[in-house]
């Protein structure tokens, strides 16, 4: 996609808030000027105007493509100018810290938002009696339930629901609190629990588990054959006709359709096919939702276009680490002995763990956006922020694009 100008000096990142099936809901987007702790602003509308520029070309044009709904914190000055957000209303919710100042005057630009269809989302709620006052405004009350304990607040929740208003549980960090939350009412959810493994020592690998992984060991074989992967692959059906679904898509790039998996081999190489055939393994040999393989897609593909805006000739390299290094999730293991189960090769491993070396700084830099780290993203030089915020926006969208092809 064209990324808009305005983008390049600002921080950005993204997580995904879920359904109760974990299928994507939506999106927090966050932005920060890389500049704002220096800031001096004197002139309240112009600071106004340019969050307005900066935040609304981004969505818009992200927005078009991913077709989910954004997530995103609004500033009083802000709420409180006459300007409002040229897309469409559905398409955000407006997010109101719990410590906003809840004066006579924001109080009448929420009623006048609202009245112009946007919808707003109450963040890190704690039942305080003072923001009841907002409650009528709001679509969705957003519940961090590492500081506020939901079990401790049942009543407060169902009298929230019995309103109409959707609860979205913040910081899920494990499955226990995840089904509580889900039992006492939350709808949506946010947390890292989404994207990590569930650790269990010695756990038993399911068959469609080590299959999966064989098959990856074979892929990281310098010395494989085309013959070789062929047969690996076509043994699994589900395997053979997603790949092929996958390599006909637009997405692929392949200058004509392929009806066989050599054929593929022929036109794209093994390298590429190797890509393509340990992205289908990973999906067709997993329990996790599908929330969870688009993280690591758009980890993975954000990686391979740092490396080629870098010019670098490790591109399927970068993508091979971003992807795998979430390998451990998808499968349910242990990332050691996870990795350790497919052989990768010794810089690819330090890579990953340590995040060391040209590939290892392609995935540093990824999860810079993904964990919201500002205070090095604030560090970044211009261009290499300004490269960051392109390779994962265009990252989002590929791997939304890659899910329609696999699904």
């Amino acid at each position: 996609m064209e990324f808009p100008s305005a983008l390049d000096d600002l921080m950005m990142a993204q997580q995904p808030i879920l359904k109760k099936s974990k299928e994507i809901f939506g999106y927090e987007l966050l932005f920060r000027d890389k500049n704002t702790e220096n800031a001096n602003v004197t002139d309240g509308e112009t600071a106004t105007s340019q969050v307005l520029v900066n935040l609304c070309i981004g969505i818009t044009e992200i927005g078009a493509q991913l077709n989910k709904p954004f997530f995103i914190n609004m500033t009083t000055d802000l709420m409180l100018s006459d300007a409002f957000f040229p897309i469409n209303p559905g398409s955000v919710y407006i997010e109101i810290l719990e410590d906003q100042t809840l004066t006579p005057d924001f109080l009448d630009a929420l009623k006048k938002w609202q009245a112009a269809g946007y919808q707003f989302a109450l963040d890190d709620y704690q039942f305080s009696a003072d923001y009841q006052v907002l409650l009528p405004w709001v679509s969705i009350v957003k519940v961090d339930v590492l500081s506020t304990p939901p079990n401790q607040y049942a009543k407060e929740i169902a009298d929230l629901k019995s309103k109409g208003i959707t609860l979205l549980a913040e910081k899920i960090e494990d499955a226990e609190m995840f089904e509580q939350c889900t039992q006492l009412g939350f709808e949506l959810f946010q947390g890292y629990f989404l994207q990590r493994p569930e650790i269990i020592k010695g756990k038993k690998i399911s068959s469609a588990t080590q299959s999966a992984i064989t098959l990856l060991k074979a892929l990281q074989n310098k010395d494989i054959s085309i013959e070789n992967i062929t047969e690996l692959v076509t043994k699994n059906p589900k395997l053979s006709y997603q790949l092929l679904r996958i390599l006909n898509s637009p997405i692929c790039g392949m200058p004509r359709k392929v009806t066989s998996i050599k054929e593929a081999v022929v036109y794209l190489g093994l390298n590429q096919l190797k890509k393509w055939a340990l992205l289908i393994t990973m999906t067709s040999s997993t329990s996790q939702p599908p929330s969870l393989l688009k993280v690591l897609l758009t980890r993975g593909r954000c990686c391979q276009l740092l490396a080629e805006r870098n010019r670098s000739r490790n591109t399927d390299s970068a993508f091979m680490v971003g992807l795998m290094s979430g390998i451990d999730a998808m499968l349910n293991l242990e990332k050691k002995s996870a990795l350790s189960q497919i052989a990768l090769e010794r810089n690819m491993l330090d890579s990953i763990i340590h995040q060391t070396g040209e590939l290892g700084d392609y995935l540093s830099q990824t999860l810079l956006c993904e964990n919201q780290d500002w205070e090095k993203m604030q560090a970044m030089k211009p261009e290499q922020l300004a490269n960051l915020n392109r390779s994962f926006l265009d990252a989002m969208i590929w791997a939304k694009d890659v899910m329609g092809s696999i699904n």
